[in-house]
């Protein structure tokens, strides 16, 4: 499939298309199973108490892809303590030229930044406070265009890093890296129906600009590094999407627990 120029056009779209979108529509799906487990078991207000830190998180990635992708940002509301009154969390509202090819196309980029910036605040959290030794490169280490991606393979190497990370950080650590994670994962993650048709706005206009690259890749024959680069980001989205859903599972299970005790 990489070696026709159709064939190499067509899978550089989808790999950088639909990977990001299905990896974020799976876990934001369990995301709003996980902020409704939080109101039914803890009440309305947990989700500005427990949930708080992840719907920062998450409005804070809309506005640095809103800002990065030059929209005009006209109000940025991080935690919206009255929620009660206007039914929203937080939000980011900005605006853009629809001329204007790069903003356009920004807008799959801002639906889809709370996914990934409460990935990276995981993902830094584990490393910084179980001291994780975990490397994406590890994982694709002997990959080339024959090779076929093992989900199992991933799945356990994130299994396998968060049991070392656990057995050698302190209970201190580990208590602290389990509470942030909840605060995050019960809430960050529960992309909306205007996040996504905020993404779909964008679909047309990136697709645009990846057949332009992709052309310009295939004719200038540098395939291989693509196809490299390509390995790498489907193996990175894979382990987000699966620490991601490890971290919202955990949330769910203990808000349960503490849902027993309310």
């Amino acid at each position: 499939m990489w070696d026709s120029y159709f064939g190499f056009v067509i899978t550089f779209v989808a790999v950088f298309t639909l990977v990001p979108y299905l990896t974020s529509l799976l876990t934001s799906w369990l995301g709003h199973l996980s902020k409704i487990t939080l109101v039914n078991n803890l009440g309305n207000n947990s989700q500005l108490v427990v949930g708080g830190l992840g719907v920062i998180i998450h409005e804070l990635g809309h506005a640095i892809f809103a800002y990065l992708f030059g929209h005009q940002v006209t109000k940025v509301q991080l935690l919206n303590l009255n929620y009660r009154q206007s039914g929203s969390l937080g939000s980011v509202d900005h605006r853009y030229n629809d001329r204007n090819v790069y903003q356009l196309l920004g807008n799959f980029f801002i639906g889809l930044a709370p996914y990934y910036t409460c990935s990276l605040a995981l993902y830094f959290l584990q490393k910084f406070l179980l001291k994780a030794q975990f490397s994406v490169t590890s994982l694709v280490q002997g990959l080339d265009i024959n090779t076929t991606l093992s989900f199992q393979m991933i799945f356990e190497s994130v299994l396998d890093n968060l049991k070392s990370s656990f057995a050698n950080a302190s209970w201190a650590m580990v208590a602290l890296y389990i509470l942030l994670t909840i605060m995050i994962a019960s809430t960050g993650y529960d992309l909306s129906r205007n996040d996504f048709m905020t993404v779909n706005k964008g679909i047309l206009p990136w697709v645009v600009v990846l057949i332009v690259f992709g052309s310009i890749f295939y004719w200038f024959n540098i395939r291989t590094a693509i196809i490299s680069g390509s390995v790498y980001f489907i193996s990175f989205s894979i382990l987000f999407m699966i620490h991601a859903i490890i971290s919202i599972v955990i949330a769910m299970l203990v808000i349960k627990i503490l849902g027993m005790f309310n």
